[in-house]
């Protein structure tokens, strides 16, 4: 192998020096630096990403604290309204019972006077009644017809001596 050759190392090391340095030179004024610039401009670019995104993060924190606000009040809301809602028609049915009551009471004194007129009229038509069953009774019995005041002597009779 001639790279092994002793006696040709001196032109090896020649050759190797006058290619390594200017390529050494070109990497290092030359594409090193637009790495750098590169890597720099990536890393730049990534900061300002990450700083939207923290950004849009305390945006989104922000929005769902309004919502979840706006949802609190809603729900409060909607809660006060069905409490007023069920006091009205409460108060409504406590009303309605009110008047149906009073309707009804009225109703049970008509129904209680006119129950009173009705027995009294009927203890007045009894007397009449049993004086007209005497006088037929008497007439069917005895086979001869009394007289309007015998009957009413003879009811009164019995009438004074069953209330004893």
């Amino acid at each position: 192998m001639p790279q092994l050759d002793p006696s040709v190392f001196s032109s090896q090391l020649f050759w190797l020096a006058l290619t390594f340095i200017p390529l050494y030179l070109i990497l290092w004024k030359a594409a090193l630096p637009r790495v750098t610039s590169v890597r720099e401009a990536r890393r730049a670019r990534i900061d300002a990403d990450l700083e939207k995104a923290a950004a849009i993060k305390s945006e989104a924190e922000a929005a769902l604290a309004d919502y979840e606000k706006t949802i609190a009040e809603a729900m409060a809301k909607a809660q006060a309204t069905i409490r007023e809602s069920a006091q009205s028609f409460a108060n409504e049915a406590a009303a309605q019972r009110e008047a149906l009551s009073t309707k009804l009471a009225a109703q049970v004194a008509d129904a209680e006077r006119r129950i009173s007129e009705e027995k009294n009229r009927a203890l007045g038509d009894i007397g009449d009644i049993a004086n007209e069953l005497t006088q037929a009774a008497s007439a069917r019995l005895l086979g001869g017809d009394i007289g309007a005041d015998e009957a009413k002597s003879a009811v009164k009779s019995i009438v004074a001596g069953g209330s004893r």
